[in-house]
């Protein structure tokens, strides 16, 4: 059985819960800081257990949720011996306790759940990235205790409103609250940001709130659900430790519109065929890869996909995809979490450089291979790029 580890934000978590002094527990902090498995643990192997409760665990989307807290509190009750397949109603999205407590899992993409019945405990996964309405519907169905967690990615947001009135508890943590679970690569990962872009090191690496400028994408807005489009392609940025990402891409009226289908590590060339022959992909669709890798993309060809090699000019890209109004669905919750802190590097004197700096930007750079390497090169769009 694995061995159970808690970090210093899982105490503080529990201490805050047990004073009954805050109505809402805000986790801010920095990426890989173990918010996300603190409160998996706290609200899987604590608070169900020893109290009856009914809790709600939510975020942007149930996918999202699936491959993120709902799998870290599976992960909590199945490192600590008592998982039981029998307890969880998968249709439902409910794990049930003996003692009569439950956990509930959706995405609030699902109108129903977020104005449905009450619940003892809410704990919003990824808070910034949903509606502030959506947080008031939640809220006043929910009885006791509200957990959020997020990246302060956000120069402004609903997240700091509600976090910062008195009563509330902000819980501040970083990555070296989690450092015995960190490879070193992940580290180096995170500390590369110290040089290489000050906001997103005050973001990411100390979990402090963003204030840049130096934002790249500003002009999107957020649809409901991907149009039908005048032409629509499909990209592909290939990753294994690093997430694979594959969006939709399309145009319509002068207008952009993209969707994120696909946002998962650990996927084999093999794997990413079966998920796209899921997705409905056939051999028609146009999908636009990393050109970097010419074997990956030369196998998905011998697989039955039009798998193509993107133009992956960085500059040019981005200033094209910059061109047209950007629309992205809502239901892109990776793609969404990445373009708010995508940026642009700046030098020692604080000048803005021509390159996007390199962290959490798979799902830019896969949108943008599409875009670019597909719409640049007519000459009815060209006529509306810089």
């Amino acid at each position: 059985m694995p061995e159970l580890i808690y970090t210093p934000v899982f105490a503080a978590n529990r201490s805050a819960y047990e004073s009954h002094k805050h109505r809402v527990i805000a986790n801010e902090g920095s990426s890989r800081s173990s918010k996300t498995v603190s409160l998996s643990q706290l609200l899987s192997l604590y608070v169900p257990i020893k109290e009856k409760k009914s809790i709600s665990i939510c975020s942007p989307s149930l996918p999202h949720l699936k491959r993120g807290a709902r799998r870290d509190f599976i992960d909590a009750l199945q490192a600590a011996g008592i998982y039981s397949d029998a307890l969880f109603n998968k249709t439902d999205q409910v794990y049930h306790y003996p003692n009569g407590s439950y956990v509930e899992f959706f995405g609030v993409e699902d109108g129903a759940k977020v104005h449905g019945p009450s619940r003892d405990i809410l704990w919003i996964n990824e808070a910034n990235l949903i509606p502030v309405e959506t947080y008031r519907q939640l809220a006043i169905r929910t009885n006791k205790t509200i957990f959020l967690d997020y990246n302060p990615a956000d120069e402004f947001s609903w997240v700091y409103d509600v976090a910062d009135k008195p009563g509330n508890r902000i819980i501040h943590s970083t990555y070296r609250n989690n450092l015995n679970q960190l490879s070193a690569e992940i580290v180096a990962e995170i500390e590369s940001l110290r040089d290489a872009d000050e906001n997103l090191w005050k973001v990411y690496g100390l979990g402090l709130r963003g204030t840049s400028a130096e934002t790249i994408y500003t002009h999107w807005k957020i649809i409901d659900h991907f149009p039908e489009c005048e032409q629509v392609v499909y990209s592909c940025d290939f990753g294994y430790n690093n997430p694979t990402a594959l969006t939709k891409c399309g145009i319509s009226d002068k207008k952009l519109y993209v969707e994120e289908l696909l946002y998962e590590s650990k996927l084999t060339t093999s794997d990413l065929c079966d998920v796209v022959k899921m997705l409905g992909l056939t051999k028609s669709c146009k999908i636009y890869c990393d050109s970097s890798e010419p074997a990956t993309i030369a196998e998905l060809r011998r697989m039955g996909l039009n798998a193509l090699p993107a133009n992956k000019a960085v500059y040019d890209g981005i200033q094209f995809c910059k061109s047209m109004p950007l629309f992205i669905t809502r239901n892109s919750t990776n793609l969404i979490k990445e373009i708010k802190s995508y940026k642009w590097k700046t030098d020692k004197d604080g000048r803005t450089m021509d390159e996007p700096v390199k962290f959490n930007d798979h799902a830019c750079d896969s949108f943008r291979y599409g875009i670019f390497s597909e719409f640049s090169r007519q000459k009815k769009v060209l006529v509306y790029s810089y």
